[in-house]
């Protein structure tokens, strides 16, 4: 009877002691889950401060990146910053196919030609510049082309001269007199020298040679 009591007692001793260890185990990891609470509580304001300070650049600098592809494409569309070619209209391109034909018409070689627009021409510097409207020109057109194109029928002379200054309403002439001297006829251009046409269109300098 003794030992069994002793046994009961032992056994009953045994379970108050697990019940303090276990109790004893769950006030620490309590204690040790107010202490964490704690510390992120007091470290949260950090946290988020230092996301700010990481966040902030990064949008900085996209918004820049975004605002700086957006000015390129502005410059690139805008016609202040570039001012792209726009597509010859029937007149202008029968212009241009006039000049071509009258170029490969002359009687002499290099009488007219064309190149790209607004190089330095061998001629330069002129003398003098002037602008001369759309029917001026056609009398010069008519004038040139009866004096160097002599094998094209008058008809066809004719034609030529109309349709080769349809490019523009006005032109810009360069006038390098050379040795030769200055003639003019009864409109007061000078027909003599050469002349140069530049920027035709933004896409050629047409030169005369008389």
């Amino acid at each position: 009877m003794e030992n069994k009591f002793n046994s009961r007692t032992n056994q009953a001793y045994n379970n108050v002691f697990e019940v303090k260890i276990t109790f004893i185990g769950y006030a620490s990891y309590t204690k040790h889950c107010l202490t964490l609470e704690n510390k992120i509580r007091t470290m949260l304001p950090n946290i988020i401060n230092l996301i700010v300070l990481l966040v902030i650049p990064c949008l900085v600098v996209s918004c820049t990146s975004s605002q700086g592809k957006s000015e390129q494409k502005r410059e690139l569309t805008d016609s202040s910053y570039y001012n792209p070619m726009s597509k010859l209209t029937l007149e202008q391109e029968s212009a241009f196919d006039a000049l071509t034909k009258i170029q490969t018409s002359t009687d002499e070689m290099n009488r007219l030609y064309s190149t790209f627009a607004n190089i330095d021409q061998p001629c330069y510097p002129a003398e003098t510049s002037f602008v001369v409207s759309q029917s001026e020109l056609l009398y010069v057109m008519q004038q040139f082309i009866a004096k160097h194109c002599k094998n094209l029928l008058p008809e066809i002379q004719n034609q030529l001269a109309k349709s080769s200054v349809l490019a523009q309403k006005k032109y810009k002439v360069l006038h390098c007199t050379g040795l030769k001297s200055n003639d003019t006829n009864e409109k007061g251009l000078p027909m003599t020298g050469t002349w140069v046409m530049p920027n035709v269109l933004d896409r050629r300098d047409v030169i005369l040679v008389w």
